[in-house]
């Protein structure tokens, strides 16, 4: 697989910004979806190669009885420090890349256009993800990711200013959009925003 010509598109934006809105309607249209956020729960279960990485660094305070990994345990430290963050990413997201590269194989003539999106909060930030063909970027005011993350999550204000934090602001997505979808207004115009890239690709 030639990695510098994959049928891939990434869709990006910051945490609660809308891509699952975005990703799930593409699915409708008859794309297939890679949800990077899912192969990152992955690599954290036993058995994974970067398991037993995760848990000699962190330590098994971020264990559950069960001896699965807490994710809000190992958020609460990854997302309150950058340092421990670039830790987490340096040990999973090899493994993450395998992975995606892999659905990009088995379900590319399958998709429509035989294009494949790629839904990453840190598609930009992710030294170790596959190249994309474009950039699409979903954009919402940080208050509105905040309000959205204490519902959606009950995440407090705090936990949800840190999530917020742990990522690059839009003003610096914005450089690398070639598509730019904002979603501060309905549902509906936000699907406008999508058929409208759609259309100029001509898929």
């Amino acid at each position: 697989m030639d990695e510098n010509r994959l049928p891939l598109i990434g869709l990006t934006g910051g945490i609660a910004s809308g891509k699952s809105t975005v990703s799930k309607y593409l699915r409708q249209q008859g794309f297939h979806v890679i949800d990077a956020d899912k192969l990152g729960h992955r690599v954290l279960e036993p058995g994974q190669a970067s398991y037993e990485q995760i848990i000699e660094y962190f330590g098994k305070k971020i264990l559950n009885s069960d001896s699965t990994i807490n994710r809000r345990a190992l958020g609460n430290i990854v997302f309150n420090d950058p340092a421990q963050l670039q830790i987490l990413n340096r040990i999973s997201h090899p493994l993450i890349r395998s992975m995606i590269l892999q659905e990009i194989e088995k379900f590319a003539s399958h998709s429509r256009g035989g294009l494949v999106f790629l839904e990453a909060a840190i598609l930009l930030e992710g030294k170790n993800l596959p190249a994309c063909q474009q950039i699409w970027v979903v954009e919402t005011k940080a208050d509105h990711a905040i309000t959205r993350l204490q519902n959606r999550n009950q995440f407090s204000k705090k936990e949800a200013e840190a999530r917020l934090k742990s990522q690059i602001n839009n003003e610096t997505r914005r450089k690398f959009a070639d598509v730019l979808i904002e979603n501060n207004g309905s549902h509906r115009e936000l699907i406008l925003q999508v058929d409208a890239a759609l259309d100029r690709m001509k898929l």
